[in-house]
Protein backbone atom coordinates (compact mmCIF):
# COMPACT_ATOMS: atom_id res chain seq x y z
CA UNK A 1 0.00 0.00 0.00
CA UNK A 2 1.14 3.29 -0.75
CA UNK A 3 -0.55 6.47 1.01
CA UNK A 4 -0.09 9.81 -0.21
CA UNK A 5 -1.53 13.12 1.29
CA UNK A 6 -2.58 16.47 -0.04
CA UNK A 7 -2.73 19.01 2.68
CA UNK A 8 -3.25 23.07 2.80
CA UNK A 9 -0.34 24.76 3.00
CA UNK A 10 -1.93 28.74 4.02
CA UNK A 11 -4.97 30.27 5.46
CA UNK A 12 -7.68 30.54 2.31
CA UNK A 13 -11.47 31.43 2.51
CA UNK A 14 -13.68 29.03 4.10
CA UNK A 15 -15.26 26.51 1.83
CA UNK A 16 -17.85 24.03 3.05
CA UNK A 17 -16.64 21.00 3.78
CA UNK A 18 -17.73 17.86 1.53
CA UNK A 19 -16.59 14.49 1.98
CA UNK A 20 -15.70 11.65 -1.17
CA UNK A 21 -14.77 8.28 -2.05
CA UNK A 22 -13.70 6.27 -5.18
CA UNK A 23 -13.08 2.56 -4.42
CA UNK A 24 -11.54 1.21 -7.59
CA UNK A 25 -10.51 -1.88 -5.23
CA UNK A 26 -12.20 -5.44 -5.17
CA UNK A 27 -12.59 -5.04 -1.79
CA UNK A 28 -15.84 -3.77 -0.05
CA UNK A 29 -14.98 -0.56 2.09
CA UNK A 30 -17.24 1.04 5.10
CA UNK A 31 -16.45 4.93 5.33
CA UNK A 32 -16.11 5.79 9.45
CA UNK A 33 -16.67 9.30 10.13
CA UNK A 34 -15.91 9.97 13.76
CA UNK A 35 -16.13 6.38 15.01
CA UNK A 36 -19.88 6.46 12.94
CA UNK A 37 -20.03 4.28 9.55
CA UNK A 38 -21.65 6.59 6.87
CA UNK A 39 -21.29 4.17 4.46
CA UNK A 40 -20.25 0.94 2.64
CA UNK A 41 -18.62 1.13 -0.84
CA UNK A 42 -18.77 -1.60 -2.79
CA UNK A 43 -15.67 -2.33 -5.43
CA UNK A 44 -16.26 0.73 -8.26
CA UNK A 45 -17.86 2.86 -5.78
CA UNK A 46 -17.79 6.49 -6.89
CA UNK A 47 -19.71 9.23 -4.24
CA UNK A 48 -18.66 12.80 -4.89
CA UNK A 49 -19.59 14.27 -2.54
CA UNK A 50 -21.34 12.03 0.22
CA UNK A 51 -24.63 13.84 1.10
CA UNK A 52 -24.12 15.90 3.92
CA UNK A 53 -26.99 14.47 5.59
CA UNK A 54 -24.74 10.97 5.98
CA UNK A 55 -22.14 13.07 8.18
CA UNK A 56 -21.53 14.27 11.66
CA UNK A 57 -20.72 18.08 12.40
CA UNK A 58 -16.74 18.17 11.00
CA UNK A 59 -13.97 18.34 12.62
CA UNK A 60 -13.78 14.46 10.90
CA UNK A 61 -11.88 11.85 12.36
CA UNK A 62 -12.48 9.86 8.71
CA UNK A 63 -11.18 5.92 7.86
CA UNK A 64 -12.12 3.86 4.98
CA UNK A 65 -11.65 0.21 6.37
CA UNK A 66 -12.07 -3.44 4.86
CA UNK A 67 -14.67 -5.67 5.66
CA UNK A 68 -12.53 -6.76 8.69
CA UNK A 69 -12.04 -3.07 9.95
CA UNK A 70 -8.58 -3.00 8.64
CA UNK A 71 -7.69 0.82 8.11
CA UNK A 72 -6.62 1.57 4.27
CA UNK A 73 -6.68 5.33 4.29
CA UNK A 74 -7.50 8.16 6.48
CA UNK A 75 -7.54 11.72 6.67
CA UNK A 76 -8.61 14.53 9.62
CA UNK A 77 -10.76 17.87 8.20
CA UNK A 78 -11.57 20.44 10.11
CA UNK A 79 -13.17 24.01 9.08
CA UNK A 80 -10.57 25.86 7.21
CA UNK A 81 -8.71 23.03 6.15
CA UNK A 82 -10.23 22.86 2.80
CA UNK A 83 -10.55 26.25 0.72
CA UNK A 84 -10.78 27.55 -2.47
CA UNK A 85 -10.84 31.52 -4.04
CA UNK A 86 -11.77 32.75 -7.08
CA UNK A 87 -10.30 33.48 -10.05
CA UNK A 88 -8.22 36.60 -10.59
CA UNK A 89 -7.54 38.42 -13.37
CA UNK A 90 -5.67 36.24 -15.09
CA UNK A 91 -7.94 33.43 -14.03
CA UNK A 92 -5.67 31.82 -11.63
CA UNK A 93 -7.59 30.49 -8.22
CA UNK A 94 -6.35 28.30 -5.17
CA UNK A 95 -7.86 24.78 -4.03
CA UNK A 96 -6.85 23.14 -1.02
CA UNK A 97 -7.72 20.06 0.64
CA UNK A 98 -6.99 17.20 2.78
CA UNK A 99 -6.98 13.55 1.01
CA UNK A 100 -5.25 10.15 1.16
CA UNK A 101 -4.96 6.98 -1.53
CA UNK A 102 -4.11 3.13 -0.82
CA UNK A 103 -2.76 1.98 -3.92
CA UNK A 104 -3.07 -1.83 -3.40
CA UNK A 105 -2.84 -5.19 -5.97
CA UNK A 106 -6.25 -4.82 -6.29
CA UNK A 107 -6.95 -1.11 -7.28
CA UNK A 108 -6.70 2.30 -5.62
CA UNK A 109 -8.80 3.81 -2.96
CA UNK A 110 -8.89 7.43 -2.79
CA UNK A 111 -10.91 9.55 -0.41
CA UNK A 112 -10.98 13.35 -0.31
CA UNK A 113 -12.12 16.32 1.17
CA UNK A 114 -11.69 19.76 -1.08
CA UNK A 115 -10.29 18.62 -4.92
CA UNK A 116 -9.64 14.46 -5.66
CA UNK A 117 -6.03 13.72 -5.88
CA UNK A 118 -5.01 13.24 -9.58
CA UNK A 119 -2.34 11.59 -11.60
CA UNK A 120 -0.64 8.46 -11.88
CA UNK A 121 0.19 6.41 -8.94
CA UNK A 122 4.23 6.16 -7.95
CA UNK A 123 5.66 2.92 -8.94
CA UNK A 124 4.93 0.43 -5.67
CA UNK A 125 5.62 -3.79 -4.33
CA UNK A 126 2.60 -4.82 -2.84
CA UNK A 127 3.29 -6.78 0.61
CA UNK A 128 1.65 -10.34 0.51
CA UNK A 129 -2.03 -10.28 1.16
CA UNK A 130 -2.34 -6.74 0.97
CA UNK A 131 -6.11 -7.15 -0.23
CA UNK A 132 -7.13 -9.32 2.05
CA UNK A 133 -10.66 -8.04 3.63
Amino acid sequence: MVALSCNPFSAGPSTPLALSISNQTTLDVTLVVNDQVVGAFPPTAHEDPIPASRLPPPPWHVEARTTTGRVLASIDVRPGDVWSTTPDAAGRSSVRGKADRAELSCGRLDIWSGPPLVGPAPPASFPPGDCDP
